[in-house]
């Protein structure tokens, strides 16, 4: 990867819907070497998909929350079962595994306290948390979430 690369990946992250032609003139390639640097991008993995990003609260579900979730001893789904549990959470919209005192955080959007409570509950019951950590997302700082790299 290189450095135009790297603007492409840039203009990309701000604007997943940008035509080739404009991407080929902001990075100042021709149209079909842009085409063939992103298709490889893609290939290659770099590129995983397109989204689009929606506004939580503009669609219904403006309580956003971290959630640190530590699984007891007593829990009784297989390690290897977890992630799956956690997808069927459809108020889930990331999930990390961590190092450290707990094992997993979820970043959720729910559409009251009530429906946060709810998840709350069910984390407990059928992930076997034995303790779990509840901070409300106040806002995003702009410009992230951000590329890694």
């Amino acid at each position: 990867m290189d450095d135009v690369d790297r603007k492409m990946l840039t203009i990309l992250q701000q604007d997943g819907r940008i035509s080739a032609t404009d991407l080929a003139k902001r990075i100042q390639l021709s149209v079909s070497a842009t085409g063939e640097r992103l298709r490889s991008l893609q290939t290659s993995g770099v590129i995983r998909h397109f989204a689009a990003v929606v506004d939580p609260t503009l669609v219904g579900r403006p309580i956003e929350a971290l959630v640190d979730v530590r699984v007891g001893p007593n829990n009784t789904t297989p390690w290897s079962d977890l992630d799956k549990v956690i997808a069927s959470f459809p108020a889930v919209v990331d999930a990390t595994h961590l190092t450290g005192r707990f094992d997993t955080q979820l970043r959720v959007a729910t559409s009251d306290v009530a429906e946060l409570d709810e998840l709350l509950t069910r984390i407990k019951d059928e992930l076997g948390a034995e303790e779990t950590n509840t901070r409300l997302v106040l806002r995003t700082i702009e410009g992230f979430p951000r590329s890694a790299f």
